[in-house]
């Protein structure tokens, strides 16, 4: 098994999304040691695949020592940083077996708990932010009650962590502009890979520690990802083209394992909760700043960015929709499928 730096949420080096979002609050050593005797109340290892130095990055230890000072030090976090657990399929197994107690996932961990999340990540189903904003509101509570008939794992919360876009060494502004170019991929993106596939497009398992070489040798010519990612591993210096159009967002979620949940007290179990929700939805009201930070960074250094045209944009949709009956009850939950559709239906006609 591959344990690499996961699809959507791949680790970003350098500082240069390590904007002043949140600021850092000390090593995440500490926030295990300070208070207490050892082994004195409880120690959660929570693993994230993303870079310490980064917008994510710091946003978590921020979050751990919030975690300590509500608690009085009982419930203290150890941040496992830049993908050291590995991919997020190995996160989930580790997550299982409590050698670490929590994890932050995209859309393609989380979709191991609760499989139909990867439904808000259809290709150019819902298009912009203020769509996700009314989906989300609708199916939040959903997605929360499957994961808690699991059993196994508690949501802390959810996270809409950005847009996937194309970026590719030639313009692409159709999909048979696409078709033509060899996309990498990964493993672990499976529901995204066979969505493509479906499609007709060539899709190249890469690991992510293989991208910049193979790019560099034409094995592969495109990638779909979110700007900060690509901006910090200045990828666009291969890619120099970006499809102005968004793919489709991306879901993230801070997971615990029941066994730990159960294990802090009621009264602390509503703080933390409180604490995290609250600290999320500073950080989703951020992201866009965050990306389109990443973006301009991006444009200064040659990237050019190609828009469609709105007939070239139907060509997507219609793309997508021909694809839909194969992908649906296999790919993608058709119920939840159905379920935002009906938002985005009565969204777009001004119901709301």
């Amino acid at each position: 098994m591959k344990h690499n730096r996961l699809f959507f949420f791949k680790p970003l080096a350098g500082s240069l999304i390590a904007v002043a979002l949140f600021m850092a609050v000390g090593s995440p050593d500490l926030f295990a040691q300070r208070g207490g005797a050892a082994g004195s109340g409880i120690e959660i290892r929570l693993a994230s695949p993303l870079p310490e130095n980064s917008a994510w990055g710091e946003a978590l230890k921020r979050l751990a020592a919030d975690w300590a000072r509500a608690t009085d030090n009982q419930v203290r976090v150890r941040i496992l940083h830049n993908a050291v657990e590995g991919g997020e399929e190995r996160m989930i197994s580790s997550l299982a077996s409590n050698n670490i107690q929590a994890a932050l996932f995209s859309s393609f961990g989380l979709s191991a708990i609760c499989p139909p999340v990867m439904t808000m990540s259809v290709p150019f189903n819902i298009r912009n932010d203020a769509e996700l904003n009314a989906v989300y509101n609708e199916v939040e509570p959903m997605l929360d009650d499957i994961i808690r008939r699991n059993n196994q794992y508690y949501v802390l919360a959810w996270s809409k962590a950005g847009w996937v876009n194309v970026y590719s060494t030639e313009p692409v502004k159709t999909p048979d502009q696409l078709k033509r170019l060899k996309i990498s991929s990964n493993s672990e993106a499976e529901h995204m890979n066979n969505a493509f596939k479906t499609m007709g497009f060539n899709i190249v398992e890469t690991d992510w520690l293989d991208v910049g070489p193979k790019a560099n040798s034409g094995a592969i010519n495109a990638i779909y990802q979110v700007s900060p990612v690509v901006a910090a591993y200045r990828l666009d210096d291969i890619m120099k083209n970006m499809m102005g159009m968004p793919i489709a967002p991306v879901i993230g979620g801070l997971v615990i394992n029941r066994a730990t949940w159960n294990r802090i007290s009621p009264a602390h179990q509503e703080a933390l909760t409180r604490i995290t929700r609250r600290f999320t939805a500073e950080f989703d009201s951020n992201m866009p700043r965050t990306a389109n930070d990443a973006l301009a960074a991006m444009r200064r250094r040659g990237l050019t960015v190609n828009q469609p045209s709105r007939a070239e944009e139907d060509l997507w949709v219609n793309e997508m929709q021909r694809a839909m009956p194969s992908l649906l009850g296999t790919t993608f939950d058709r119920d939840l499928y159905q379920k935002i559709n009906e938002v985005l239906s009565r969204y777009r006609s001004g119901g709301r």
